[in-house]
């Protein structure tokens, strides 16, 4: 019996993990040649969603007014409603959804020396910067260990579209613990058992109306 239950959690987690693969590929992306299979399909559930909405009428464009929210900025209302002119079935809560998850889905890939994942998710410029600090990091036979405990704040804070080409700035506040051990596995720097607050100004950028439904990150700084 006991061993029952176990495979039925087994299922259970391979079909949360499937779900989880599935919508970060279709909101950040990661670049496999079905990627125009997958933003019609995106695009085709949000428009049956907010069809479906009290109030709206047929032929309504794009998902109602998830820009409502942003209204105390006109800078990102106007950035946000430029972008859907072009791509009316962009969802700026959706977008955030993503990034959210994606923020520690790459600084555990940095931590570990995941090159493979980092190269889905960064631009050329910022990969470059990060595989020289993994380099650099290696040659000296350093490793890390951290892990995000809490990612208390993501907000939007810049949005701007340069043709059709749209980038989006999240501001991150994260509780990290982040320790750098040398060769014989001695913590040289951090402290396991103390957490720091971090705050990352990430930039994303894509193109809007292509095929290629991915987000890159673009540019990182500290706040």
């Amino acid at each position: 019996m006991g061993e029952g239950f176990q495979f039925i959690d087994i299922i259970l987690l391979a079909m949360v993990a499937g779900f989880i693969a599935l919508r970060l590929r279709s909101v950040l992306g990661r670049r496999t040649g079905e990627e125009q299979g997958q933003a019609e399909g995106l695009a085709r559930r949000m428009d049956t969603a907010h069809q479906g909405e009290p109030g709206n009428s047929e032929g309504a464009a794009g998902p109602s007014d998830t820009v409502v929210r942003l209204e105390a900025d006109p800078v990102l209302r106007k950035a946000f409603r430029e972008m859907r002119r072009i791509e009316p079935h962009l969802d700026v809560d959706v977008f955030l959804d993503g990034a959210r998850s994606v923020y520690p889905m790459i600084l555990d890939a940095f931590w570990q020396g995941d090159r493979k994942t980092l190269d889905q998710f960064l631009s050329e410029d910022v990969k470059a910067d990060f595989l020289a600090a993994l380099d650099a990091r290696e040659a000296a036979n350093q490793t890390v260990e951290g892990k995000v405990i809490e990612l208390s704040e993501s907000t939007i804070i810049k949005a701007a579209l340069s043709g059709r080409v749209a980038e989006i700035t999240v501001r991150f506040e994260a509780e990290v613990v982040s320790v750098t051990k040398n060769a014989d596995g001695e913590i040289i720097e951090g402290n396991v058992s103390d957490t720091t607050t971090v705050h990352d100004i990430w930039t994303f950028e894509r193109t809007l109306g292509s095929d290629d439904p991915a987000w890159l990150l673009v540019a990182t700084r500290n706040d």
